[in-house]
């Protein structure tokens, strides 16, 4: 599990820094992504990455775990979608429709719209939004596991 939080306290900080660049840009429009600069592109590809090695670090390694350690009597065989509002009810997270959502932003930037530059940006503001949320979430897990369970956090950070 330390491990994990390792990851998660990676991909927060050069997430959060490329969010901290991204902000100045918001929202986009289609004048804006018509006119967007390669170094633009470089930041929302960081965002882009680091918010998905994020997510599925979480959603595959951390949250699994939290269940674990909590000796929480769900069956092997739940369905994700099962464990997340187990870990909604427990506390862990705020939402597990919020969770879920987060899928919806990143499928938003998988799709380009070459011929609708306002499509374009509505679907970077949707994505760039769900990044935000992500990284509340994060800071909602990381406060959960401090308060149950501050030994596993020692050495990572005061955050997963």
């Amino acid at each position: 599990m330390i491990i994990y939080l390792g990851e998660c306290h990676l991909h927060m900080d050069v997430l959060s820094e490329a969010l901290s660049v991204v902000r100045h840009w918001l929202p986009f429009t289609r004048d804006s992504v018509e006119g967007i600069k390669i170094e633009q592109i470089r930041v929302l590809d960081q965002v882009a990455y680091r918010f998905t090695k994020l997510h599925d670090t979480m959603g595959q390694k951390v949250l699994p775990a939290i269940l674990e350690l909590g000796q929480e009597p769900i069956t092997s065989d739940a369905t994700f979608a099962e464990k997340l509002n187990w870990l909604e009810r427990m506390g862990v997270l705020p939402s597990a429709d919020e969770w879920k959502m987060l899928r919806v932003a990143r499928n938003a930037i998988a799709h380009e719209y070459p011929e609708d530059p306002e499509m374009r940006a509505c679907a970077i503001n949707h994505f760039l939004d769900g990044a935000m949320r992500l990284c509340m979430i994060h800071e909602f897990v990381g406060a959960y596991l401090q308060k149950h369970f501050p030994e596993i956090c020692k050495g990572t950070s005061d955050d997963v």
